[in-house]
């Protein structure tokens, strides 16, 4: 048996919505489909991890000792701001 869906409706800007139909298009989905998939990964990830998500430069991506030293830099404070932090 099919489970039940219902409809919710979410309000986003603009480009976020564009950025959704060109990957769910990509992907041979619907936008619906793609954010159902995002949330339940979303909710399902383990409790007892810190995400971290890094948006790299692209002029940076064939600049292998200035990538190295951005990485860096980025994962000491990284690793100052989870260290400090109480559970």
């Amino acid at each position: 048996m099919a489970k039940k869906v219902n409809i919710m409706s979410l309000s986003m800007d603009l480009d976020i919505q564009d950025r959704l139909k060109i990957v769910a298009k990509k992907r041979d989905v619907s936008v619906s489909k793609l954010i159902r998939d995002l949330a339940d990964k979303f909710l399902n990830e383990e409790d007892n991890v810190d995400m971290v998500v890094l948006k790299i430069p692209k002029d940076l991506r064939k600049e292998k000792v200035m990538l190295k030293s951005w990485i860096d830099q980025r994962v000491e404070l990284i690793v100052k701001t989870l260290s400090s932090l109480k559970d």
